[in-house]
């Protein structure tokens, strides 16, 4: 929106049309001129309108299949936003189950930021994973309160039982299994979780039953 100043009878108002020659006064329907520099102002944004519709109805007339179509779902669902990079790698993650390196290249692609953002986010964050994970994620605390009450004995058991080391997945894709730093339930150490679901005070003759219950 830019002010404009009437000649006629001096009204000022807030003008959003796109003509950038004349606009009629709202109050005497005089025909004001529009200054210079506002209407190269007004030509750069009808310029722009005109770009960006260009720009949607040529995605649109592309028919998107397989890892593209998916991520471009995602990302106009969060209307091209870069700044919503997290939310959408986060869409794709609920969607594929895991975010493997074309759909990263496409991300980088379709919102036109640098693959190496991206890669840093999908690294950072515990919630993303580069890799398949299986059917159950195991989740043990290796915090500083379940490592003193035997956190390492639980992560050694369950290596023991699925015969798969931490960050692997088993054969069967039945589980894959991480440690995480804090599960946020320090006090009832130590502490697993699998798919979500707290397992405390746990010892470690308890795990096999525990997985046990997973099929």
């Amino acid at each position: 929106m830019v002010e404009l100043a009437c000649q006629h009878c001096g009204y000022k108002w807030g003008y959003q049309g796109q003509n950038k020659y004349y606009a009629t006064c709202p109050q005497c329907r005089y025909k004001v001129k529009i200054p210079e520099g506002i209407a190269s102002i007004l030509g750069r944004r009808k310029l722009d309108l005109e770009l960006k519709k260009r720009a949607s109805i040529e995605r649109k007339a592309v028919k998107l299949r397989g890892v593209a179509a998916l991520v471009n779902k995602a990302v106009e669902e969060y209307e091209h936003d870069k700044s919503m990079l997290i939310q959408i790698l986060l869409r794709l993650q609920r969607s594929f189950g895991w975010l493997p390196r074309d759909m990263l290249s496409e991300v980088s692609k379709q919102l036109n930021v640098p693959i190496s953002q991206v890669y840093q986010i999908a690294t950072f964050y515990k919630a993303f994973s580069l890799a398949p994970w299986g059917k159950h994620l195991i989740r043990v605390c290796m915090g500083t309160s379940c490592k003193v009450q035997g956190a390492e004995q639980i992560l050694d058991r369950v290596q023991k039982c699925l015969n798969i080391d931490k960050d692997e997945i088993t054969s069967d894709g039945r589980f894959s299994l991480e440690t995480a730093k804090c599960l946020g339930c320090c006090a009832p150490a130590p502490v697993m979780t699998v798919d979500g679901e707290y397992y405390v005070n746990l010892k470690p003759t308890e795990v096999e039953g525990i997985l046990s219950k997973y099929e």
